[in-house]
């Protein structure tokens, strides 16, 4: 069994299973022959669903089926868009740079000066919205010269802010101002101007901010002042009335009790010591400590002086105690001597004694004499205690007042200084430079959005092709969408291999002899051994070839079906039954002046009319050139006794019929075949020509077989065609 009929087999077979698996009435049992349900005549196509266009493998079916008027709308669509971006007014942009001071100068020294901002972001954003008020664009438009007094400028200042824009840098303090105009110099002179206009509005009301400070500080300085004159008044009046003299900030009395206090801590001290050194000195004499101890307490300079003239004579008598004896007269002479040193010694300690009784003495009274007077001071401030407290209260309030009074006076001077140094929270970091190149339009955005737009519309071109184009594209689109399967899809032909081929022979039919191992070749074979391996239990000859309209290729189908089943060994002959274009005598150059009409007539045996085709030994019955009739000959039993001979004489019978919803007479002859193929051409029949052609066929008492897909394109392709051509070339020596 050939290649070719193994493949039929499997298509035959594998659309049994689908209509028993799926079980529609829209399908038809292939090997049967039995007839599906399509849809009623008339019935509008089924317009193909955006989720048919959805999944990778529906888009690049679709990209490549919709390319040639994808590229054309977005190359179109691409080149007019960059034309009209490059063909607009150049447009200068300029950008002068001004910063938020995110330190304060603090040039006065203080921690909180009227007008200074906070350096939060929501600062930073709100002084942009300032930048973008109304208010500072009407200054600007003042500034420029741009008003008018009397006239409405609304439009002066909608156009200013329509070139102007301002946006913070990054999360900076620094705040762009870019202006944008047809002349480079202007945007310059607006952005800069606008910048200037922004620091004179923050100078501005800083300085008006501090003016009105000054002037509700001025007359509350008023008020405190007359305030703190008026309470130091009445405190001094009431301690001349009270006698509270004060001196350095205390009262009279007070700094008598205080001095009397000291006198007495002074007194009480002295007189402590002067006992201690008296009680000291009499100890140690009660205690017969030496002269030497007694003369170290007294420190005296007197004692200290005895005591080294002490020393010596001791010296000196040790000395001449050792040469004499005690009655020696020098030896007494020293005794004597030393005896005399020692009464004055005791003598000095008996005057210091004494000295420091009376210094104790003097001292206890002088203690005596400030503790009286200190009693006495006491009392004369305890007398005049409420005067005091009285004189206090009113020092405090005016104490008091007077705080007030000099805060509120630092204020004004500090208020007054800042007004004076005119700072401002934002200053100018750079004016803006002339523009040397315009901003737009820019050669690479305006392309970039000009391939973007032709992408776009390019897309949606297709898709929106995609979704109006209601042709059979593939076996998919037929089966799917008809109800019927494709029983062979056959290949475009390129124009490319058809200039290859003889000049007469370039025609489809020419084409699949010169090419026999083509992939268009094979999928005739295939179509041939379906038609006749249809009914294995029964013998197919008889296959009408028709299509929904004309120029679908049925003619083109049916010679080549002819002359692939010679050449397979069949004896096959092509009738035309299209009275009108008498197609099959351009395909095999036929100029006959007898054909079917005479047979049907009676004037001439169908074996006279028959032309053989010279390329092959198929037999072709055409038409006269001259042959036409308004007769019903296709429903007489004339072209009923010619089918069944025909059928007797041949192995395969093509009834080359005219399109059935165009012409009346195949609705006739398709009664008279075993079985009818309707051709549809691909990208070009629509779905709802080839569903009525198959349901008026199908009334008309035919048997449909099933649709020759003719004419696909590579880019139509899907699983379901016959041979898979797209990805089996390696099998065929040309495509």
């Amino acid at each position: 069994m050939s290649e070719g009929r193994v493949r039929a087999l499997a298509i035959l077979d594998n659309a049994q299973k689908r209509d028993r698996r799926e079980g529609w009435g829209a399908s038809m049992n292939i090997m049967n022959n039995e007839p599906a349900a399509p849809s009623s005549p008339g019935m509008p196509s089924q317009p193909q669903g955006l989720a048919e266009l959805l999944g990778i493998t529906a888009a690049m079916q679709m990209l490549r089926r919709r390319l040639v008027i994808m590229a054309l709308v977005g190359a179109t669509a691409a080149v007019a868009g960059f034309s009209f971006l490059m063909l607009q007014t150049p447009i200068y942009g300029a950008t002068a740079l001004v910063m938020i001071n995110p330190r304060q100068e603090r040039v006065l020294g203080t921690e909180d000066v009227v007008g200074q901002l906070p350096r939060e972001s929501s600062a930073i954003d709100s002084e942009i919205e300032l930048l973008r008020s109304p208010a500072l664009m009407n200054e600007l438009a003042d500034a420029l010269g741009l008003t008018r007094a009397g006239e409405n400028n609304a439009g002066v200042i909608r156009g200013l802010a329509g070139s102007l824009n301002v946006r913070r840098r990054g999360l900076t303090y620094v705040i762009e101002i870019s202006a944008r105009s047809t002349d480079p110099a202007r945007a310059q002179l607006i952005a800069n101007t606008y910048a200037d206009v922004y620091i004179a509005s923050q100078v501005n009301a800083r300085v008006d901010t501090a003016q009105r400070a000054n002037s509700w500080l001025a007359r509350r300085l008023a008020e405190l002042r007359d305030d703190v004159q008026a309470k130091e008044s009445a405190a001094e009046t009431f301690r001349v009335q009270s006698g509270l003299m004060a001196a350095q900030g205390s009262s009279l009395v007070e700094q008598q009790i205080t001095n009397v206090q000291s006198q007495v801590l002074q007194a009480q001290a002295d007189l402590a010591e002067r006992e201690a050194r008296l009680r000291q000195l009499q100890e140690l004499r009660t205690s017969g400590a030496s002269i030497e101890t007694i003369g170290n307490v007294i420190n005296s300079e007197t004692i200290r002086s005895l005591r080294a003239r002490e020393a010596e004579i001791a010296q000196r008598q040790s000395e001449l105690e050792l040469r004499y004896l005690e009655t020696h007269p020098a030896v007494q002479s020293v005794r004597a001597e030393r005896a005399d040193v020692q009464r004055q010694i005791q003598a000095e300690i008996q005057r210091i004694s004494a000295s420091l009784a009376g210094e104790v003495s003097v001292a206890r009274a002088r203690l005596q004499t400030l503790q009286a007077s200190l009693r006495a001071t006491t009392g004369d401030l305890s007398s005049n205690s409420s005067e005091s407290v009285r004189l206090r209260e009113l020092e405090r309030e005016a104490a008091a007042s007077r705080g007030v009074y000099e805060s509120y006076l630092q204020r004004y001077q500090e208020i007054a200084d800042q007004d004076q140094l005119n700072i401002s929270d934002a200053r100018l970091m750079a004016y803006a430079a002339l523009p040397l190149s315009p901003t737009s339009p820019q050669l690479r955005i305006s392309l970039a959005l000009a391939i973007a737009l032709g992408l776009f519309l390019g897309f949606a071109a297709g898709v929106i092709a995609e979704l109006f184009d209601q042709s059979v594209k593939n076996a998919d689109d037929l089966e799917a969408k008809v109800g019927y399967p494709a029983i062979a899809s056959i290949p475009a032909i390129s124009k490319r291999m058809m200039r290859q081929m003889p000049p007469a022979e370039r025609h489809p039919s020419g084409y699949l002899v010169g090419r026999p191992m083509s992939a268009f070749t094979e999928a005739l074979r295939v179509l041939r051994t379906v038609i006749v391996y249809a009914k294995l239990d029964l013998s197919t000859k008889v296959v009408a070839i028709t299509s929904a309209l004309p120029d679908e290729g049925k003619t083109t189908i049916s010679m080549c079906l002819a002359r692939v089943a010679a050449m397979s060994g069949q004896r096959v002959v092509v009738v035309d039954c299209d009275l009108r274009k008498h197609s099959i005598n351009d395909v095999v150059d036929i100029q006959s002046d007898v054909g079917i009409l005479q047979v049907l007539a009676g004037e001439t045996p169908w074996r006279s009319a028959i032309v053989r085709d010279p390329n092959s030994d198929a037999h072709v019955l055409p038409v006269a050139v001259s042959g036409f009739t308004p007769r019903d000959v296709f429903g007489s039993d004339a072209m009923a006794r010619l089918v069944e001979e025909l059928r007797g004489h041949y192995d395969l019978v093509i009834l080359d019929c005219a399109p059935i919803l165009a012409v009346a007479e195949t609705r006739i002859l398709v009664k008279h075949a075993d079985t009818v193929v309707v051709v549809a051409r691909a990208g070009r029949s629509a779905i709802g020509a080839v569903r009525t052609a198959i349901w008026q066929t199908e009334q008309a008492g035919g048997k449909v077989l099933g649709v020759a897909l003719n004419c696909v394109e590579p880019q139509w392709r899907s699983y379901a065609d016959s041979l898979y051509f797209y990805q089996s070339k390696s099998y065929y020596s040309v495509s």
